[in-house]
């Protein structure tokens, strides 16, 4: 029994010093800070980089940050983290139309969003929901505004001419589908997974297989990580290790075939309590990848004339931008 005191004492007296050495280590490490969506699936690879160690492992100390919906792009404009990975390139231009100086330097997230119908809808495509009420959380939202050119550019009509829109927050908008109020609602992952679990419901339309189906391949992303210029400029090799720790982080996603959405430290950032709720937002991700690291020339060509297509439209921006999307290599030069 003494023994095995001692053993225990002395394995604490080691996990101690382990963990003293580790935080001695991160203080040693630059801190950077990143914040993603509270509830959103695009904030999963923050997750995944801050509970596996990757930050640490690629050279940086993480603050990671979940904020709420309302105001979190402002939060990064007014200087409260160096990265935000839950932000689109249409807000991305009209910050920079504003005269903010910030760029999307990677892709997250694919269009993990759709338009979502309760079990028992008739409605076959969005063409059958013309005259209905439909939930969305707002028509400058990036969600609505993608979706929106979307059933445009596919079905030819303008969603919010044709749809009685009832507007509120992104998981509020799950309680108005299974109440019944609303007849179907644009939403995001794990929202989507939510509504689709709680109502027997299902996807109406997909938007990143609807799109590229419509466009031969060719979807824009959903999430980008997006950082202040100047910050770029001052910390290039910063910039790099957490573009390496993201590769990571979706490739132990990737590797685990969604899997890894099981761990406690995502299901409880997501506030997902219900097995099957997980259990349908991993099958979502496994039928339509939610990342992506595909940061190509073509593809950031296509990217741009998907926003100018929102540009002629006129409603949110008017032009776009110069350097709205940059490469680490272009804009800081190679690796030093």
């Amino acid at each position: 029994m003494k023994l095995n005191a001692f053993a225990t004492t002395g394995a604490a007296a080691l996990v101690s010093l382990g963990m003293a050495a580790g935080q001695a280590g991160a203080q040693d490490l630059p801190q950077v800070t990143m914040q993603a969506l509270a509830g959103s699936v695009g904030g999963v690879p923050m997750m995944i980089m801050e509970n596996e160690g990757l930050d640490e492992k690629y050279g940086f100390d993480g603050v990671f940050e979940y904020l709420p919906h309302e105001g979190a792009f402002q939060n990064f404009l007014m200087g409260k983290s160096q990265i935000s990975m839950d932000n689109d390139v249409l807000g991305v231009s009209i910050a920079r139309d504003e005269g903010f100086e910030v760029s999307a330097f990677y892709p997250v997230g694919n269009l993990y969003l759709g338009i979502v119908v309760p079990g028992g809808s008739d409605a076959q495509t969005p063409e059958d929901l013309i005259g209905k009420k439909v939930g969305h959380f707002g028509s400058d939202s990036g969600t609505t505004t993608f979706l929106r050119l979307i059933v445009q550019e596919i079905y030819g009509f303008d969603v919010l001419e044709e749809y009685e829109f009832s507007q509120v927050g992104p998981a509020a908008l799950v309680n108005l589908l299974e109440a019944g109020e609303v007849d179907a609602i644009f939403d995001f992952e794990s929202f989507v997974s939510e509504a689709i679990t709680r109502t027997d419901g299902r996807y109406l339309l997909q938007a990143h297989q609807a799109y590229s189906e419509h466009t031969g391949g060719f979807a824009p992303w959903i999430t980008n990580m997006v950082a202040q210029d100047d910050w770029l400029k001052e910390n290039p090799e910063l910039a790099y290790a957490v573009r390496d720790a993201y590769d990571e982080a979706i490739r132990m996603l990737e590797d685990s075939d969604y899997e890894i959405l099981r761990k406690p430290y995502i299901r409880e950032n997501l506030g997902i309590t219900s097995d099957a709720v997980l259990d349908t937002m991993i099958e979502n991700g496994r039928a339509t990848p939610y990342f992506t690291s595909d940061w190509s020339a073509e593809k950031i060509g296509q990217a741009e004339e998907f926003l100018g297509k929102l540009a002629e439209d006129g409603t949110l921006i008017q032009n776009v931008p110069d350097g709205v999307m940059i490469t680490l290599e272009d804009y800081l030069g190679p690796r030093s």
